[in-house]
């Protein structure tokens, strides 16, 4: 695995097959774990599943900013336009591709157990610009990922609430508590709202969840963050493996139907 404490003499001498990069979001997540939340989790999940990958690995450095537009004036939220975030990942894919890589799985930030992993939870469009890369780029191949979506059936396992759960809730609250216990706090009230994901295209997250909890983090303890965060992560290794092996088969059925150019 190659990351940004690598010279480029690495790069050079042993040049990377595929890049992880991962996203996270700056915004408020209850009284009891910090604004950058997401950012700690992303770079613990996107590490450990570039340093378990078949294929040699350039990790990215986590993304901070998403689209949290829907927390807009919330103290500590900080977030790009949508607009924004697709030239940062259009961007950095492009100048991936002009060094040799083409393969890129984005993690896009942690997502929820709550969706599946055809329907992104928060920086919706990240899927648009991963689509649009695989139809600019000849010969590359991008894919998107959120872990909590990827890991739903093992996270409902190991926390009842966790198909209820958006922020600052058991799944988060015990990852946090296992990784890094001294930035987390005595958790204030469990808080679900009755509404879904789908309330947030119409109001701000803080007329659904005004103290900045949307789950259960009474429910959170350390044992079972390191159980969430080895099930993201093994969920996660998977999914990028298996959805690149499909694409190459895919990939490889089109070019032999179309036979040889003429």
């Amino acid at each position: 695995m190659l990351n940004w404490q690598n010279t480029s003499w690495d790069f050079k001498d042993n040049p990377p097959e595929v890049a992880i990069l991962p996203l996270a979001a700056f915004e408020p997540h209850g009284s009891h774990l910090p604004v950058g939340a997401d950012l700690l989790i992303m770079d613990a999940i996107a590490r450990r599943v570039a340093e378990r990958m078949q294929a040699h690995t350039f990790l990215m450095p986590t993304w901070p900013l998403g689209t949290s537009g829907h927390m807009a004036g919330e103290s500590g939220a900080v977030y790009l336009g949508f607009e924004t975030l697709w030239a940062v990942v259009d961007d950095i894919v492009h100048s991936l591709h002009q060094h040799g890589i083409y393969r890129v799985a984005v993690l896009n930030n942690h997502g929820s157990a709550m969706t599946t992993t055809t329907v992104p939870a928060g920086n919706f469009i990240v899927k648009t610009a991963v689509r649009q890369l695989n139809y600019e780029l000849p010969g590359f191949t991008a894919i998107w990922v959120q872990p909590f979506a990827a890991a739903r059936a093992a996270l409902a396992e190991i926390f009842p609430s966790a198909r209820e759960e958006v922020q600052a809730g058991a799944v988060e609250t015990s990852i946090l508590m296992h990784l890094a216990p001294e930035l987390v706090g005595e958790p204030g009230p469990d808080h679900v709202p009755s509404g879904g994901l789908t309330y947030l295209n119409f109001t701000a997250f803080r007329n659904l969840a005004p103290d900045g909890v949307w789950g259960r983090p009474s429910q959170a303890s350390a044992e079972k963050g390191e159980q969430a965060l080895a099930a993201a992560v093994e969920a996660t290794l998977a999914y990028i493996e298996r959805t690149f092996a499909q694409l190459d088969e895919l990939k490889s059925a089109v070019a032999a139907s179309e036979g040889p150019a003429t």
